[in-house]
């Protein structure tokens, strides 16, 4: 949906390609493929180290601990990286739950 109100109660959490790790998408922007996603992460998932070619990644935690390559981000907490930069692993300890942007078709490298 683009240009309309939403509630992630109205879609379904999707399974990815990481263990523990389940989605919402939101959004998807017609004109350049930036996506609106919440994602779940069990207790003990991770996301291994990757890069973007071409999108930026904005993490807002909502809930939970997001651990960024070691570092911890707690609730309210703003995790940027820009197209091409290499970040992750994406992990949590406890479970968490992230609102995550991106600004153009996501394009997911691992590294």
């Amino acid at each position: 949906m683009y240009d309309s109100i939403c509630h992630p109660d109205d879609f379904s959490w999707k399974e990815s390609d990481f263990a523990g790790v389940t989605n919402k998408v939101l959004n998807t922007n017609p004109n350049t493929g930036g996506l609106t996603v919440l994602t779940r992460m069990d207790a003990g998932a991770e996301i291994p180290a990757h890069h973007h070619d071409i999108a930026d990644e904005l993490v807002y935690v909502l809930e939970g601990d997001f651990i960024e390559n070691g570092q911890h981000y707690r609730p309210g907490t703003v995790f940027f990286a820009q197209a091409g930069t290499k970040h992750g692993p994406h992990y949590s300890q406890h479970g968490c739950v992230v609102l995550t942007q991106f600004s153009k078709t996501l394009d997911f490298v691992l590294d």
